[in-house]
């Protein structure tokens, strides 16, 4: 089961590159941006990779091994799909406890006009994440906007760096949860890298 796993590793990377072409736009889409996303995307499934192995030892079937990795990768690629025009803020101020759900929904695009400044006609819609936990009074659901464009994504979020406002508020690309992961680790290797130059 190794070895078949270990000869599918080739399939498995074009398809991450190719889904990261789909995903990155062609301003920042470089070989370099492709090759390091894949390098993260393989630290990701580093962690799951003793589980699928004793799972295939299990089952004794490298169909159901091949079967999980394509779900997990479509999956992905559905979520990366449903948040291609997103923005994400984190520490935006909740909404009156008081209001209805639509007075919430204006007060949270109000926010994002006056505080974030983003011109009401860039934006669908906004929503919360998350339901509000009593127990923690000062915490803050992320505020995700509805942009009309991925260009207006990439201009709102520096070419999907981040963006902080006047205000102190960080603007962000709304990743699935294996590209945060992803990105939590690059940035955890560049720390090891700077702390190591030091």
């Amino acid at each position: 089961v190794k070895n078949e796993l270990k000869a599918l590793q080739p399939v498995i990377k074009v398809t991450v590159e190719n889904a990261v072409r789909n995903v990155l736009s062609k301003a920042v889409c470089s070989k370099e941006d492709i090759q390091n996303v894949v390098r993260s995307y393989a630290d990701v499934t580093k962690e799951s990779q003793k589980e699928v192995i004793q799972q295939a030892a299990l089952s004794q079937s490298s169909k159901t091994v091949v079967e999980s990795v394509v779900r997990k990768l479509d999956a992905d690629k559905v979520e990366r799909e449903k948040r291609r025009c997103n923005l994400v803020v984190l520490s935006a101020p909740e909404p009156s406890k008081d209001s209805t759900k639509e007075q919430k929904i204006a007060e949270d695009k109000e926010f994002c006009c006056s505080v974030l400044e983003i011109p009401s006609s860039n934006m669908e819609t906004c929503w919360r994440a998350g339901k509000i936990d009593e127990s923690k009074p000062e915490y803050r659901r992320p505020l995700i906007i509805k942009l009309k464009g991925e260009e207006l994504v990439q201009e709102w979020t520096n070419n999907g760096v981040g963006l902080k406002t006047s205000t102190g508020h960080w603007i962000n690309r709304d990743l699935c949860a294996a590209d945060r992961k992803a990105n939590f680790l690059s940035r955890q290797e560049r720390r090891k890298r700077m702390e190591k130059k030091k």
